[in-house]
């Protein structure tokens, strides 16, 4: 086996490692529900967009060729190595009866069914099981293994990516799926007019994408790019017979992206049939996936109104698969048709300060900022709200990324609102006639967006409100529908702080929130830049010596929690639901939708 790392870990050993960890994986999207199941769990996140550890090939040892999903797994894990990593191992049954429908219920409609777009777990629940990527991350090894393409090649410097591609797969309207859709596909996620969350880092990372026969595309990248293969080669592919006359900019409004019967297609197991926005999406099967007929004949992703809603239809039956509220835990666990499933995520609740001066001007003295991370006590909050299922945040990186490492981080920013205090009086916030600190005419006074029907959430803007208050700050909670919310915070970005939930990639690097270039085609919401952060999460990506990248990401963490642009909460548990009638369907932090085709429910 090949070596693909600088230093003392061969690339068998880095793996190794990071099944050891528990490694899980997902593509960084924004969250609609704090807990876990469907779209409440990073693995629809988009779940064609998943990533896995690092495959990087050395200059200094030639490229690195993976294929099949055996060959992914032999790679770097035996199948009991990676069970005991991530605590699961997954057994398919054969189905007993083919036919019926599965619901999934959420109380966040999807926003588009267009995978170059999809940035939020709503979307890419949905989109998931249309489309498909080059590449899938095996849930079972947590190694990338082929979907849409059989086997990849790397370059001995790290530059060149050339993927051959399956032959017989067939878009859903019969037409052959070729190199050209993956081209198309990346044009179009790499055009800015198509305003896509993943513009920006793909554009830094690509020089070109080239065709060089029906199936076989090759990518050059501008420079080596340790996360390139896990973060960017498995997006969903779209057709480019279907969309090749719509400009980029109409790509969010074209019925491809909103739905059409017909026009919304892709290589995946389930077809779309209909959208009746904010009660349901319905999917039938592809009788002619290349993987075998799906065992289901419709797949049903339900929109209720809050996640209480979502309990009690698991409860009668309305709903197969969803994600609760830690405060429900008990009772649906105590229900004899139910399955309860916990388990670690990349995911986080962050609240974000406007630092865009023309939007606000009340964050701009980082002090301000700090001081109100200071005044909340996270430890009671996850104790009473959440139960103690998660933990309190202690920098940027999930528990279960190998990046990991909280003892190096500096300021960890425990409970003390006596700090609190003291940094709002250095920075000349004083208290006003109503109690309400002021500087110069203005009062520390501002507005809170969080999403509509969380539960959770909505409880921690209350604490905020409560907290905030104590030290002479005016916090006012407002929510919104999912889609109005996203788009505030995605689009319009007319806030002053909003509070939601994301999930990392299991790549460590997290340019796609802090990095300046990411505010237009990224994730980066709230207009924040700081020089150095950029140079040191450019130095990461070009290494792939995993303790360089970890020292690395380790100074960038002790940048960010000093300049607390955003205060990442905790690192919550995801609470999936499973109906037993439901079969083959697996919840976990690397993708519940490897195998859709599998899945089955009992008559």
């Amino acid at each position: 086996m090949q070596q693909f790392l600088r230093g003392p870990l061969t690339r068998r050993q880095m793996l190794r490692r990071a099944l050891a960890l528990g490694v899980g994986v997902s593509g960084a999207a924004l969250l609609a529900a704090c807990g876990g199941g469907g779209n409440a769990t990073p693995t629809a996140a988009p779940a064609q967009a998943t990533k896995a550890p690092a495959q990087q090939a050395s200059p200094t040892t030639g490229g690195t060729s993976m294929g099949s999903p055996t060959a992914a797994a032999t790679a770097g894990a035996t199948p009991s190595a990676a069970a005991t990593a991530t605590g699961q191992k997954f057994t398919i049954e054969p189905a007993k009866h083919k036919g019926g429908t599965l619901i999934e219920g959420s109380f966040a409609d999807a926003k588009t069914l267009n995978p170059v777009l999809v940035s939020d777990t709503a979307s890419g629940a949905v989109s998931g099981l249309i489309f498909e990527g080059m590449i899938f991350i095996d849930p079972q090894t947590v190694l990338p293994a082929g979907r849409l393409a059989e086997k990849w090649d790397i370059s001995s410097d790290g530059i060149t990516y050339t993927f051959m591609l399956r032959k017989g797969i067939n878009w859903q309207d019969g037409q052959p799926f070729t190199a050209n859709d993956v081209k198309f596909t990346y044009d179009m996620l790499m055009n800015k007019d198509t305003k896509s969350p993943r513009t920006a880092e793909l554009t830094e990372r690509v020089k070109s994408v080239d065709v060089v026969d029906d199936h076989t595309i090759k990518f050059t990248l501008n420079a080596p790019a340790a996360p390139f293969l896990v973060s960017n080669t498995v997006y969903g592919i779209i057709p480019q017979h279907i969309l090749k006359d719509v400009q980029p900019a109409n790509l969010a409004k074209d019925p491809f992206s909103t739905g059409q019967k017909g026009r919304t297609i892709g290589t995946g197991p389930f077809m779309f049939e209909e959208w009746v926005k904010d009660d349901h999406i319905t999917l039938v099967k592809n009788p002619k996936y290349w993987q075998g007929e799906p065992n289901l004949d419709r797949y049903i992703y339900k929109v209720v109104p809050d996640s209480n809603v979502v309990a009690q239809q698991l409860k009668t039956g309305e709903i197969d698969y969803g994600g609760i509220d830690p405060s429900q835990v008990q009772d649906i666990k105590s229900q004899p048709n139910l399955n309860v499933v916990v388990y670690d995520t990349f995911s986080f609740t962050f609240y974000s300060y406007q630092l865009d001066p023309q939007k606000t001007t009340l964050f701009q003295e980082k002090e301000v900022r700090q001081a109100l991370l200071y005044a909340l006590d996270r430890e009671a909050m996850i104790k009473s709200i959440r139960l103690g299922y998660g933990r309190v945040a202690v920098g940027t990186m999930p528990v279960l990324s190998w990046a990991y490492n909280p003892d190096a981080i500096k300021l960890k920013y425990e409970y003390n609102p006596d700090k609190a205090k003291q940094l709002l009086d250095q920075a000349g916030w004083t208290p006003g006639p109503d109690g309400i600190r002021q500087k110069n005419g203005k009062r520390l006074s501002f507005t809170v967006y969080t999403n509509a029907g969380n539960k959770i959430r909505e409880q921690y803007v209350a604490v905020f409100q409560e907290q905030w208050k104590k030290i002479g700050v005016e916090c006012k909670p407002q929510t919104e529908e999912w889609n109005a919310f996203l788009n505030r915070i995605t689009g319009s970005k007319d806030f002053e702080m909003f509070l939601v939930g994301f999930v990392w990639d299991v790549d460590p690097d997290q340019s796609t929130m802090w990095k300046s270039s990411a505010y237009e085609g990224g994730f980066n919401m709230n207009k924040y830049s700081n020089p150095q952060v950029d140079q040191l999460l450019d130095e990461a990506i070009k290494t792939t010596d995993v303790q360089k990248r970890k020292d690395l990401y380790t100074q960038m963490q002790n940048i960010i929690m000093e300049d607390l642009p955003n205060a990442i909460l905790d690192f919550p548990q995801a609470i999936a639901v499973v109906n037993k009638r439901v079969h083959n369907l697996f919840p976990n932090a690397v993708d519940d939708r490897f195998n859709a085709h599998q899945w089955w429910v009992e008559s």
